[in-house]
């Protein structure tokens, strides 16, 4: 069994495909004990737009295959928390809460809720891109960086509301790349845990790119609670991970972060990390695991 190194330190890993899983007793049990086998403890799951298009989330009558699935990850495979990642908050106020207020369960509900909307891609913000098309011009709000921020802004408020005086906790992720000073003293008051990108084909490498950004967030409110984001693609740490394991990569990537500016190890929150996506690491540590024995 792999464990984080350091004590307190969690695993959270983003379920790519799971339309495809939710439903399959074998694929769901395969995800699950990956993630137990792993020290995964939080999962972030996909595609539940696609699957309250084949399975009414918000009906109690038929949203059991997915509380079934909840209840199953957290009590047999000790799963603490599971979110959804959705990129706008309507998603979560028509369907996500409308499903967690259906079920009178903790043990069946979600944990967090993981706002993934990239303000700061100038493709997508930018005019005739995704995010001008599909939010900001229907929203009567200017399309570009300024723009899309204050949509970004108002979509963490909405979620953080939409858990006040609920029996049933619920988190508010915000998954950030690129952020200036300001932006990221805004975003820290209006959600529970930043997940911070770090990309690169080695951990140490995932530092240098992640360096800037967590001394902002240093600078910002070094006391939120922060999760460092590895993406697993073979052009990123995924190839990596195929010849080293996943404590490895932890222990040298914190190591790393402690040799260029030890007040960030010492003073900043860090939560644990996060794995970007199910798909590719699964393949990457099944070939270690494969070598390895």
């Amino acid at each position: 069994m792999t464990s984080c190194l350091f004590y307190g330190l969690e695993r959270t890993l983003y379920v790519d495909n799971f339309n495809e899983i939710l439903g399959s007793p074998i694929k769901e049990d395969k995800l699950l004990s990956f993630a137990q086998k792993n020290n995964i403890k939080i999962l972030i799951l996909y595609e539940l737009n696609k699957i309250n298009k084949r399975i009414s989330l918000s009906d109690p009558r038929s949203n059991n295959i997915l509380s079934e699935f909840i209840h199953k990850a957290k009590q047999k495979y000790q799963i603490k928390k599971i979110g959804v990642s959705g990129e706008s908050a309507d998603f979560f106020v028509k369907i996500i809460n409308v499903y967690n207020n259906s079920r009178q369960k903790s043990t069946e509900k979600f944990d967090i809720y993981n706002l993934e909307y990239e303000y700061w891609s100038s493709k997508a913000s930018g005019i005739d891109g995704y995010y001008c098309v599909n939010y900001l011009e229907e929203n009567g709000i200017p399309c570009g960086r300024e723009g899309s921020f204050k949509f970004f802004i108002d979509n963490l408020k909405k979620l953080k509301n939409l858990s006040k005086g609920k029996s049933h906790k619920v988190e508010v992720d915000a998954y950030v790349g690129y952020y200036t000073q300001n932006e990221i003293i805004e975003i820290a008051k209006n959600c529970d845990r930043l997940v911070v990108q770090a990309i690169g084909k080695d951990p140490k490498f995932c530092f240098e790119t992640a360096r800037n950004n967590l001394e902002l967030i240093f600078n910002a409110n070094s006391a939120i609670k922060t999760t460092i984001l590895f993406s697993t693609t073979m052009k990123d740490l995924g190839y990596w991970l195929k010849f080293d394991s996943l404590n490895k990569g932890e222990t040298l990537f914190l190591a790393e972060m402690n040799n260029k500016n030890s007040q960030l190890k010492k003073k900043l929150n860090i939560e644990g990390f996060t794995y970007h996506t199910y798909t590719f690491l699964e393949k990457s540590v099944s070939y270690y695991s494969y070598n390895k024995n």
